[in-house]
């Protein structure tokens, strides 16, 4: 009986770890750097992560510092994840849209932020101009970076 439940907390505890390798990577507000850039991510709405093949995460305090790593990248299809400027909450990035504007403040000077609500992106849009770019892929495309 001790060892079925030993054995039974190794795999809770397994199941576990790969689950959360599954998801975006964490972040320490004022403690974790940027895998690009090297700053501090202070601003965690402007944050954005991803996993590449090896499942290994890399976060970063600007979209515009992602875009510039995966310039440089290479293997498989990372997995993509953004804080939605109006929740603070990550999202898969494959369900946000970006706003582009050289009017938006972001820690490296990207001007790209992510939102999961098209409503909101545009009000966006209206309050400090740019476009609304609906989809990673397009971003990715507009910016010449590989996935």
């Amino acid at each position: 009986m001790k060892s079925t439940l030993s054995i039974l907390c190794a795999a809770l505890l397994t199941a576990a770890c790969v689950a959360k390798a599954a998801g975006p990577p964490d972040i320490e507000v004022d403690r974790t750097a940027c895998s690009h850039c090297g700053m501090l991510i202070s601003e965690p709405i402007y944050a954005a992560a991803y996993r590449g093949a090896s499942g290994e995460g890399r976060v970063f305090d600007d979209i515009g510092c992602l875009l510039k790593a995966l310039g440089g990248e290479a293997g498989g299809a990372p997995r993509f994840w953004f804080h939605d400027a109006s929740s603070g909450a990550w999202r898969d990035g494959t369900d946000v849209l970006f706003v582009v504007s050289s009017d938006i403040r972001t820690p490296m000077g990207g001007g790209v932020i992510a939102y999961s609500d098209r409503a909101a992106a545009e009000r966006t849009v209206q309050q400090h101009g740019g476009t609304v770019v609906g989809s990673l892929g397009e971003l990715l495309a507009r910016h010449g970076a590989k996935s």
